[in-house]
């Protein structure tokens, strides 16, 4: 059994998601990323990661959305919710999330490095 922690960043901006990547794997996690929401459930069943790194605010399908069917996938890692518009679609999001049973922190874009490590210690 590997040692290796996985992540996921699905976001529609693929610089963000470039960021994400960096910081991650220079803290040694594995790393699949989609900048389409509607793929991500299924990107998170088949790779099993231990932290989803989520925007809220995507077209066609809304992090919100996201949550329900990871959710109802039955993932049990953590999401980082991010995003920058109003703070108040993350605190929807993550009172869903908790609903559902899924963890969550919230990460205001933009997204600080250091708290970006922080939260993915």
């Amino acid at each position: 059994m590997s040692d290796v922690r996985r992540l996921v960043v699905c976001d529609d901006e693929p610089e963000f998601r470039a960021y994400i990547r960096r910081a991650a794997e220079s803290m040694g996690f594995e790393v699949r990323e989609t900048g389409d929401p509607t793929a991500c459930a299924d990107l998170v069943r088949a790779f099993g990661p231990d932290i989803l790194v989520l925007d809220i605010v995507m077209p066609g399908m809304d992090g919100i959305e996201v949550v329900q069917a990871v959710a109802a996938a039955g993932y049990s890692g953590r999401v980082l919710l991010t995003s920058g518009y109003d703070p108040n679609y993350m605190t929807s999001a993550a009172r869903l999330a908790a609903i559902k049973g899924v963890r969550t922190e919230i990460l205001p874009k933009p997204v600080r490095l250091d708290a970006l490590k922080a939260a993915l210690s």
